[in-house]
């Protein structure tokens, strides 16, 4: 089964423990208006933007807000307590995240956000791409308000002759043995790697079965860190022909003599960021949630290659793209 030979044992253990990046002192996450967590490259615009409008809120008569965008990775984060977390008044008012899960513990889920104490706060008048596939929590506890969709950016020159996939099952070809590579890292001579996209595996699993997962995973020769996808792919040292890359990733590769990059036709494979509020919270926080639904942030999301769902301005996804939601799958089959 190549290098990921553990495959099962991988989706046995999707539920780690979080990591985040943490600057600053260490306080528990009840004591926050706003706990952020957002994709890095976002992170430091973001973060000046909430700084903005919580001295404008204060500006205007309003009380200080306490909010926190980890930065440095450290033991005991806030993002590592909040699936310990079972009282409501200790769970911060507003989380914003890119985690996709252990948000909450079942014994907490099943109180208070099934019981309403959470609410999306999610406007109307998103784009079709994204009602369509499901992203939008018709239960109205989770918001979405930018996705990150992972396509293929193919290296025509490492595939040599071969057809470029199209949809997802296609990945699944053996013609296409030793050439699709997905996001994973692991420390300099360690043959184990600590960190991969499980999140693709589980939509794989999910949609093809165990078997389906086994035909892909023999597919694979190494795995990369994103960060490192739009560098090597047409270059003499291509490890792949098939990089499964976050669109905002792929679009930095500057080969385009020999590079491609291919929407699915089954649509990207969307990952979510989300937020959630306290109910009781949402009047406070409102200038918050205007920001992080507003046409600033759309309008900049979408110039990076995070499509958002803000209706004040387009999508920013391509003409007629499709999108593709784990979420969707599971409840479809739940």
């Amino acid at each position: 089964m190549g290098i990921l030979e553990n495959a099962s044992a991988m989706l046995e253990e999707m539920t780690p423990a979080n990591r985040v990046f943490l600057g600053g002192a260490v306080q528990k996450p009840g004591a926050w208006d706003l706990l952020g967590n957002v994709p890095v490259p976002l992170r430091h615009r973001i973060h000046d933007a909430v700084e903005e409008v919580g001295s404008g809120h204060v500006i205007s008569g309003g009380r200080p807000l306490k909010w926190t965008f980890p930065h440095g990775r450290g033991s005991g984060a806030p993002m590592d307590r909040l699936r310990l977390i079972r009282s409501l008044a200790d769970f911060p008012n507003m989380l914003v995240s890119a985690e996709h899960g252990n948000a909450f513990n079942r014994r907490f889920y099943e109180r208070h956000v099934m019981g309403g104490s959470f609410t999306s706060c999610q406007p109307d008048g998103a784009a079709s791409a994204f009602t369509d596939c499901g992203l939008i929590d018709a239960q109205g506890w989770i918001g979405t308000y930018a996705v990150a969709p992972f396509v293929f950016l193919i290296d025509h020159a490492r595939l040599d002759g071969r057809p470029a996939p199209r949809r997802w099952a296609d990945l699944l070809d053996p013609m296409y043995r030793e050439h699709v590579v997905f996001s994973g890292w692991r420390r300099e001579g360690e043959r184990q790697y600590s960190r991969y996209n499980k999140f693709f595996l589980l939509a794989i699993a999910k949609e093809f079965g165990l078997k389906g997962l086994a035909k892909l995973v023999a597919n694979v020769p190494l795995l990369l860190h994103s960060a490192q996808m739009p560098r090597l792919a047409g270059t003499d040292v291509s490890p792949g022909g098939i990089y499964i890359a976050p669109w905002s990733m792929a679009d930095m590769c500057p080969r385009r003599k020999v590079t491609e990059i291919i929407w699915p036709e089954d649509g990207a494979l969307a990952y979510p960021l989300w937020l959630t509020v306290k109910a009781s919270h949402r009047k406070t926080l409102d200038p918050l949630l205007s920001y992080f639904y507003g046409a600033e942030l759309g309008r900049y999301l979408n110039g990076n290659r995070y499509p958002a769902l803000t209706p004040d301005c387009p999508s920013g996804l391509p003409e007629g793209a499709k999108l593709k939601w784990l979420g969707a799958t599971l409840q479809r089959r739940a």
